[in-house]
């Protein structure tokens, strides 16, 4: 078995090892080449410091990167950790992480982070012998919004703007909690194209905004000013989104943040899975 960089990675024969690795997760999915390549650029993947187990010249596992500050630390963040199916149990992703280790430390790398499904006992066990303790938990919705006509609020403005143009030096005013990696302003900034802000306000005033993929539905990121909330600010956001996205997903709720969980609730929301982040400091 040959542990190495993937710095020469071929996407469309990485996809194959992913889909396979993936197969029979948690949460079944297959994914195409421009998917991963979207979603990378997303995630800030550094190739070079991402890492591959090979067997024979086939890619049997992975570890992908995204490498950025966090918290005021230089972090790897595990975009995605697979291994195809013949190949499990013969700890492959402790080989990587051992093999990774000492490169990420060398490239100034303080920790590494990751995201794990609740259920995936194995991968949890695994990832807490690795060193990795978890740091805090995570919720993420699917479904369709429910709403009554009453809740609209009918006196503010909804506006589209670009994520270029999009002042975000005001958007922790309307965070109770910060967005994990892969919903953070850098990662909508990498990939501008696939998003649009949602703002609700006046003329010459934001009272809060969400992130969505123009082309899914997919919420990354809302709010609404603490002095603002409970007037209707959020139904009306969400109605917004919901007559042009039937099914809406937001994923990463942080669970200590009750009242956004409260809301996503009430418009009808459910839970669609439960994750912890977890984090090993180098």
């Amino acid at each position: 078995m040959i542990i190495k960089s993937l710095e020469n990675i071929n996407l469309q024969e990485f996809t194959t090892c992913f889909n396979e690795a993936f197969s029979d997760y948690v949460v079944p999915f297959k994914v195409s080449p421009d998917y991963l390549a979207e979603r990378f650029t997303g995630a800030g993947i550094q190739y070079n410091l991402s890492f591959g187990a090979f067997s024979q010249d086939e890619q049997v596992a992975f570890i992908m990167h995204g490498i950025e500050e966090h918290n005021d630390k230089k972090t790897a963040f595990d975009i995605g950790t697979g291994v195809i199916p013949k190949h499990r149990g013969e700890r492959l992703v402790a080989q990587i992480y051992n093999h990774a280790i000492p490169i990420l430390k060398q490239h100034n790398v303080q920790k590494c982070l990751l995201e794990v499904i609740q259920t995936n006992e194995k991968a949890i066990k695994a990832y807490s012998n690795l060193g990795f303790e978890i740091k805090r938990e995570l919720v993420c919705f699917k479904g369709s919004i429910d709403f009554k006509p009453m809740a609209i609020h009918k006196k503010v403005c909804i506006n589209t703007v670009s994520p270029n143009k999009f002042d975000w030096t005001m958007a922790h005013s309307f965070w109770d909690f910060a967005p994990s990696w892969e919903q953070s302003v850098q990662a909508i900034l990498r990939n501008p194209h696939l998003y649009d802000v949602i703002t609700i306000g006046k003329q010459d005033a934001v009272y809060g905004y969400a992130v969505i993929n123009s082309k899914q539905g997919n919420v990354l990121q809302f709010g609404i000013l603490k002095e603002r909330r409970n007037q209707g600010l959020g139904h009306s956001l969400f109605h917004w989104i919901w007559k042009r996205h039937s099914v809406i997903s937001i994923n990463n709720v942080d669970k200590r943040d009750i009242k956004s969980i409260q809301f996503l609730k009430r418009i009808g929301l459910n839970v669609h899975v439960e994750q912890y982040e977890m984090e090993k400091i180098l």
